[in-house]
């Protein structure tokens, strides 16, 4: 029951990942099981957010006083969309993945759903990012680093 605790809490904006390790290690909780289930959580969160970030941004653009500032993002994101493709994954990675504040899951969705960019890709690069953050933030958590 714990664990689900900490995979919830790794779901959360405001604590994510980052928040629901150290929280767990200091529950004596096993720190492997503690980054195994934050990693799933704050995945798992990123396909719902990519989708609903969609809608909000379709949303926008039914509405007047946002509708010229979302067709212009959109403009410069279809212009380099080519370019953004290619490294959008590699982006999301390492902004996830160095823990920082503000670049976690939930800011990382939002750019991936202004980038356009496919759910899988955006899935893999939060898995991957989640990840690398996971293990930095554990080694912290543990006095590693």
């Amino acid at each position: 029951m714990e664990y689900l605790k900490i995979m919830l809490l790794s779901m959360v904006p405001f604590t994510e990942l980052r928040g629901a390790i150290p929280i767990g290690i200091a529950m004596d909780l096993n720190p492997i099981g503690v980054y195994i289930v934050s990693v799933i959580g704050s995945t798992i969160v990123s396909v719902p957010l990519v989708l609903t970030f969609r809608h909000i941004l379709h949303f926008l653009k039914t509405k007047q006083i946002f509708a010229k500032l979302v067709i212009k993002i959109d403009k410069k994101v279809n212009s380099g969309i080519k370019r953004l493709k290619n490294v959008s994954i590699v982006g999301i990675i390492l902004f996830i993945g160095i823990p920082l504040p503000t670049t976690g899951t939930w800011t990382a969705s939002a750019v991936a759903s202004i980038l356009k960019m496919r759910i899988k890709d955006t899935l893999l690069g939060a898995l991957l990012g989640n990840m690398l953050s996971g293990i930095i933030v554990s080694a912290i958590s543990l006095h590693l680093i």
